[in-house]
């Protein structure tokens, strides 16, 4: 038995008063990563999301090992910018280098740690309700497999979608949900040596950029419910298709009687 016991923390959603679940809304819009990027408003877009830049930057040409250097994947759409490498029978070795990528693009839910004043947040919404603490987890299963159901070939990269069968897609896909806080932290990793920024960091870094935002956004106290698509065990950057879950199945399907005049 433990003296004392601390449980998680509640969560609150801030939103305007017309979308408040609380208040008679019967949905929630789920959005995606890159789509904040272009977030219609200003107090809460952030043009950098899912963004990564790694800058090696040594004091002469160092040897580096080959796992190391294979890591830095930037995805088909970063780039790549090599100020002194070479590459040899002995090895490789490096002095500087520059590579801009992106996480894959998924779906996100955004909430915060705090029911009070949140920066930004707090300043674009006027009103909020609560995920209680002890429920964050089932409340993130809960949505994900209303979310799992929205799940349409709308949503697919086209190359996916050109390669394999109706069939295929089905048995392939999956949905994944991660929870977890916000780090205000820069997305721009300057390293001066391999032993300072080794393989598992480097990991660390690509699987969590999802969770890392800018020092100017930390009074949002953001906690993110993340749902990664993947296919055959393998992450797949979805479109940037947010989507309308519906809250009472039965709504899609009734309205209300209009009042007589």
């Amino acid at each position: 038995m433990k003296l004392v016991e601390f449980g998680k923390p509640s969560l609150f959603k801030f939103c305007p008063s017309k979308y408040n679940i609380m208040e008679g809304c019967n949905s929630l819009r789920i959005g995606t990563l890159w789509g904040f990027r272009e977030e219609e408003n200003a107090l809460l877009r952030d043009e950098g999301e899912g963004e990564f830049e790694f800058i090696i930057d040594f004091s002469e040409m160092t040897p580096v090992s080959q796992a190391w250097i294979s890591e830095f994947d930037v995805g088909a759409k970063g780039s790549v910018y090599i100020e002194e490498m070479q590459i040899n029978s002995g090895g490789i070795a490096v002095k500087g280098a520059t590579l801009k990528g992106s996480t894959h693009n998924c779906w996100i839910f955004c909430v915060s740690l705090s029911g009070d004043a949140v920066g930004n947040v707090s300043q674009a919404h006027d009103s909020k309700w609560m995920i209680p603490e002890g429920k964050i987890q089932e409340f993130g299963n809960f949505l994900g497999t209303l979310l799992w159901g929205k799940v349409s070939i709308d949503d697919l990269p086209q190359p996916l979608v050109q390669k394999h069968t109706l069939q295929e897609l089905h048995a392939g896909l999956a949905l994944q949900v991660q929870m977890q806080a916000v780090s205000y932290i820069d997305r721009r990793r300057i390293i001066g040596s391999e032993a300072d920024f080794p393989v598992e960091k480097i990991r660390e870094l690509k699987n969590n950029i999802a969770f890392m935002k800018p020092k100017r956004f930390s009074a949002e106290q953001e906690f993110r419910f993340a749902f990664w698509l993947s296919f055959r065990n393998q992450r797949i950057s979805i479109n940037a298709n947010p989507k309308i879950i519906q809250l009472r199945q039965i709504d899609q399907f009734v309205s209300k009687v209009p009042e007589r005049s």
